[in-house]
């Protein structure tokens, strides 16, 4: 079989990287009279040496975008631009997958929904996690997922699921529901 590829990008953590790469480059610029504060003596060593600068910079794009390969072994999450595997399973290992809408809260009320698909394990854990809205070729690896997984008959909807969404603790199933033979 051949393998189908999905490429990806976690734009929420990618964020915090270039946030903090432009408080360093925009710190190039500054006046006089911040260097002897103390943010500057921390920031001075990475400023002044653009090699590291430009390492980092290279590198967090390298950590946030990865890609979905899917053949007949199993699935794997892979570092897009080194060949570094973060997560591979088997099918053996993945009991089937569900479509979850995640809805998130902050500390002022505010709420926002992540729409994922969970590979669930025998343990009814999370072992691997895929948002769908920063995924380009989705469609095509869901085909090819179908042919080995079962999928859960109904979609599930978890508001906070913290730990739930990193596998550290057992999915909560809604009382009616089951899993569509694929």
């Amino acid at each position: 079989m051949r393998q189908h590829i999905s490429y990806g990008i976690n734009l929420k953590l990618l964020l915090i990287p270039f946030i903090i790469l432009l408080v360093i480059g925009v710190g190039k610029k500054i006046d006089e009279e911040l260097v002897n504060s103390m943010l500057w003596t921390i920031v001075e060593p990475i400023i002044t040496n653009d090699i590291i600068f430009l390492i980092l910079f290279f590198l967090f794009p390298l950590l946030f975008c990865d890609r979905i390969v899917v053949d007949r072994e199993g699935i794997k999450r892979i570092m897009l631009l080194a060949p570094i595997t973060t997560k591979s399973k088997t099918w053996r290992e993945i009991k089937h997958y569900a479509n979850v809408t995640e809805t998130w809260s902050g500390r002022y009320g505010n709420t926002s929904s992540v729409d994922c698909l969970w590979f669930i394990d025998f343990n009814d854990k999370v072992c691997l996690r895929i948002q769908k809205g920063t995924r380009h070729n989705l469609d095509k690896i869901l085909g090819s997922i179908e042919r080995f997984e079962d999928k859960l008959d109904i979609d599930l909807e978890v508001k906070d699921p913290y730990r739930m969404a990193f596998g550290w603790s057992k999915v909560k199933y809604p009382e009616k529901g089951g899993i569509k033979k694929a």
